[in-house]
């Protein structure tokens, strides 16, 4: 049945091709063999199929082998070096994925802990007392054998390793910039279509890198720095150059949030590759003990990183003196758990929205993002004279530090008072009242 089906289908085709006059002719016979024995051959392989290798899933290499890594992946172990390539420290990865200083911990200071870690062969770093934080901490770092939260607290008092917590490296949450942006044929108006968030005279700190201040856009820009790390290390500018840009970075194509605002910018941020910082827990700590006895309230940390204990303790402590402390919520998507210290009950926490308002895609998620702000595609001043555009949490974070810098000029350090009319201003979005993507709404520049 097969091979007159088959031989029917090919006489039928091949009719479409012999002239009608042809068909009683001996030709017709010769051609008619030549399909028949082409369907025969047909059916013989249909009906008796090769034999096939079998194929198996298991045997394809692991997704995680094929995705390529991100550009700002770094080794397990990274040597971190002086300009002369003197080493410091080693930047390496710990529990859970995340970063800190091989063999550094952290310690609410006393002097007992400080006898029991000295007789187990710790080495003490420093013993610090932090005036604007009211805190006195420990940094130590220990042998191989007790370089476990387990190890140390099995030396320690149940009360000490309370406060115990690794020197743990945070990172930026911008993701790779964009290309260039050639402003050269751009009308101002098409780049620029907003307005400062106010006019008033407030102070800003940021945690952060260094600033390029030798930016054009930061001409007349009011910039007090600090830098809190060792004098010959590669320290980067690039992060601190985008986010001072878009609180007091004015030119052609840039409106700052607070044309009249001065920055305290508190320098963490060393350069772990081209594409990647990183800022240690003890220098974050420094930064924001400065902050303080500067007098500045509205601090901006557009980093995230692990849970840790001590910086709990210090941002409290820093948050009990008057602070207002508003992080990036994090850039690792929707599905994420928590990044810090964003997630800190305390601290205010941005999530990243487009300019049609829809959520950031790679913006963490979670009953912890209080507002969202836009953090797409926003053009920033960039290192090098440069201009470009920035996406991240990080970028949002600001919008909301300068909107809240603007209301301490009527409020004061009344941070109920404060959060309450932001409340007022910000939109809903998404479903009704406050939610794990846009928190209790955007708070846009008009």
């Amino acid at each position: 049945m097969k091979t007159l089906t088959i031989t029917a289908m090919f006489l039928t085709a091949f009719s479409t091709f012999i002239p009608a006059q042809q068909l009683s002719t001996g030709n017709v016979i010769g051609q008619v063999s030549v399909i028949e024995r082409t369907a025969n051959d047909i059916t013989r392989r249909l009906d008796n199929p090769p034999v096939l290798a079998p194929f198996a899933l298991s045997a394809l290499p692991d997704i995680d082998k094929v995705i390529t890594e991100p550009l700002n992946a770094l080794p397990a172990t990274l040597a971190i070096t002086t300009t002369a390539g003197k080493s410091l420290w080693f930047d390496v990865e710990v529990e859970d994925g995340w970063r800190a200083v091989q063999g550094q911990w952290l310690l609410l200071a006393d002097n007992i802990s400080k006898k029991h870690l000295i007789e187990h062969g710790a080495q003490i770093i420093s013993e610090y007392r932090y005036t604007g934080l009211g805190l006195a901490l420990l940094r130590f770092s220990v042998p191989a054998a007790f370089d476990s939260k387990q190890a140390l607290s099995n030396i320690l008092s149940d009360q000490a390793a309370l406060s115990l917590a690794r020197n743990h490296i945070y990172q930026v949450q911008n993701q790779a910039s964009l290309p260039e942006v050639n402003l050269a044929n751009k009308s101002i108006n098409s780049l620029n279509n907003t307005i400062p968030v106010c006019d008033f005279d407030v102070k800003v700190g940021i945690v952060d890198s260094a600033i390029d201040t030798k930016h054009s856009a930061f001409k007349s820009a009011d910039i007090t720095e600090k830098s809190f790390l060792p004098n010959d290390l590669n320290v980067s500018v690039q992060h601190g150059t985008v986010i001072a840009s878009l609180l007091v970075g004015e030119s052609k194509q840039l409106v700052p949030l607070l044309p009249k605002g001065k920055v305290y910018s508190a320098q963490v941020f060393y350069q772990q590759s081209d594409y990647a910082q990183g800022a240690t827990l003890s220098a974050i700590i420094s930064g924001i003990n400065w902050l303080l006895e500067q007098n500045v309230t509205v601090i901006n940390m557009s980093l995230a990183g692990p849970d840790n204990q001590i910086l709990h303790s210090v941002l409290n402590a820093a948050i009990t003196k008057g602070a207002i402390v508003i992080a990036a919520a994090g850039n690792e998507g929707p599905a994420a758990p928590p990044m810090y210290p964003a997630a800190y009950q305390d601290v205010i926490a941005v999530s990243a929205i487009d300019k049609n308002q829809q959520a950031y895609r790679w913006s963490n998620r979670g009953d912890y993002v209080d507002y969202s702000a836009l953090g797409v595609n926003v053009l920033t001043a960039k290192s090098g004279q440069r201009i470009g555009r920035e996406s991240g949490t990080s970028i949002a974070a600001p919008q909301v530090t300068a909107a809240i810098a603007c209301l301490t000029a009527t409020y004061g350090k009344d941070k109920k008072k404060i959060l309450d009319k932001l409340n007022v201003s910000a939109v809903d979005l998404g479903p009704k009242g406050k939610d794990p993507i846009y928190g209790i709404g955007a708070i846009l520049r008009r």
